[in-house]
């Protein structure tokens, strides 16, 4: 079998490249979409994220289930769903960005929720299988840390072009958001899309194979036993919820921040791109930080700098958007460290199920971290159509009252301080999988598969 090398770390990359072009898409554009193409009130709006992620993130625990049920074809056991799906979820990510001028507004709702939903599904399909993928890859700690990092490096490149072409594409000249816009993206989006999943099957390979020789059946109570006794799968589900909420409450509410606080809708596009000098900054010091002091150590302390630059943020009276990118990028230094170590540690959770129950459940396990990931989204889709809605946002007003853009300003920036000093206090006294207690555990499970 051809080593571990960078061919798998390109072909990961590729596999988030492929789904946070429409991710971040819908994550960042989708509630303005609504709110301001398809004319839907934004409490509406909420209540549909949060309705709508709910459905998805059951849907993950059933696929995950549903893949460790199967026996694995020749191409792996995680590699082919990337294939098999890669047209349909993008086709309905298409439809998610079209508008009908002659629907009125609960036909737009209705409309909304039926996409939405099945896009979610849809997606559930490819990135349970994709984020699976890595602990089948390798069991080297570090090279587990690499297909991490590279994984957010596709995130990365996905923000890039994102930053560069979604303004451009959706305001016109007065900073006014056109439906035309918003479809042309999401074509783009989608091409691209079936490019970068077919090159993530390709290029990776998986490795890992332990227990694959026949179709197991899940036992969902020695499962849920085993997940009930992992402290760091618990402990992690709690921070993502956390980390969740806190991304997507600040990529839901820039658009507004920038379009109502700061007058200047285009600018949005520099708190987009701002996330690139960070990802190359840190890449080449996660691997001998990690080396060096841990994962969890790691995460942990970068956060400090998240929670000090979003408290001076809520504290001061800013008026500037250049001030307010400058601290926001301290801030993403610090969530980039645990943005970029997020894979590896699920990895490690997931070997240290396999210890305690002495089952190797790859996909249920990831799907049951997916179903948090899912709630930390339905609540911040949800948070961020209620704030907008309790601060007094009304939906189609060219110009927000200067206390509703205020308010903006205070919700996206309190959130994540407290969220970020949550995260630092579950990591250091709950998460129990330390830098000495992966290396013991992965000669453990060694020993334990007869290797």
């Amino acid at each position: 079998m051809r080593p571990f090398g960078n061919r798998d770390r390109v072909g990961y990359m590729f596999g988030d490249l492929a789904n946070d072009l429409f991710f971040v898409y819908m994550a960042t554009y989708l509630m303005l979409f609504y709110t301001d193409i398809m004319g839907i009130n934004a409490h509406a709006v909420g209540v549909m994220f949060l309705v709508v992620r709910l459905w998805d993130a059951l849907c993950d625990v059933a696929i995950g289930a549903f893949i460790d049920s199967r026996k694995p074809s020749p191409e792996g056991k995680f590699r082919p769903y990337l294939i098999r799906f890669s047209v349909p979820i993008t086709v309905l990510g298409v439809l998610c960005f079209t508008y009908f001028p002659s629907m009125s507004e609960q036909m737009a709702l209705v409309y909304a929720y039926l996409t939405y939903m099945v896009y979610g599904t849809l997606y559930s399909c490819v990135n349970i299988p994709y984020g699976s993928l890595a602990s089948a890859i390798t069991s080297n700690p570090l090279e587990r840390t690499s297909l991490s990092t590279y994984r957010t490096l596709g995130a990365a490149i996905a923000n890039i072009v994102i930053a560069f072409t979604v303004p451009k594409l959706i305001f016109d000249a007065n900073n006014v958001p056109q439906a035309g816009g918003f479809l042309t993206a999401a074509v783009l989006f989608a091409v691209l899309s079936v490019i970068f999943y077919y090159g993530c099957y390709k290029l990776t390979t998986e490795r890992i194979t332990a227990g694959y020789d026949e179709a197991p059946q899940v036992d969902w109570g020695d499962t849920v036993r085993g997940m009930l006794r992992n402290r760091s799968l618990i402990a992690f589900i709690i921070v993502s919820i956390i980390m969740l909420t806190v991304n997507f409450l600040m990529a839901s509410l820039n658009p507004y921040l920038f379009k109502d606080y700061f007058k200047n809708g285009e600018l949005l596009s520099w708190m987009t791109l701002i996330i690139v000098p960070v990802t190359f900054i840190l890449l080449p010091t996660v691997k001998p930080l990690v080396a060096r002091f841990g994962k969890k150590e790691v995460a942990a302390g970068a956060l400090v700098l998240t929670f000090v630059s979003n408290l001076l943020l809520f504290s001061l009276p800013l008026v500037n958007p250049w001030v307010y990118l400058a601290f926001q990028f301290l801030s993403l230094i610090g969530l980039g460290y645990i943005t970029m170590l997020t894979w590896a540690l699920v990895a490690d959770i997931i070997d240290y199920h396999e210890y305690i129950t002495g089952k190797r459940q790859e996909g249920t396990v990831y799907s049951v971290y997916s179903f948090a990931r899912k709630l930390g989204q339905a609540l911040s889709g949800g948070l961020a159509g209620f704030a907008l809605g309790a601060i007094g946002y009304v939906q189609g007003l060219a110009e927000q009252p200067a206390e509703v853009a205020q308010r903006i300003k205070q919700v996206i920036t309190i959130v994540p301080a407290t969220g970020s000093l949550a995260m630092i206090v579950l990591l250091a006294l709950v998460y129990n999988l330390s830098k000495e207690r992966v290396e013991k555990l992965r000669v453990e499970l060694e020993a334990q598969r007869g290797h």
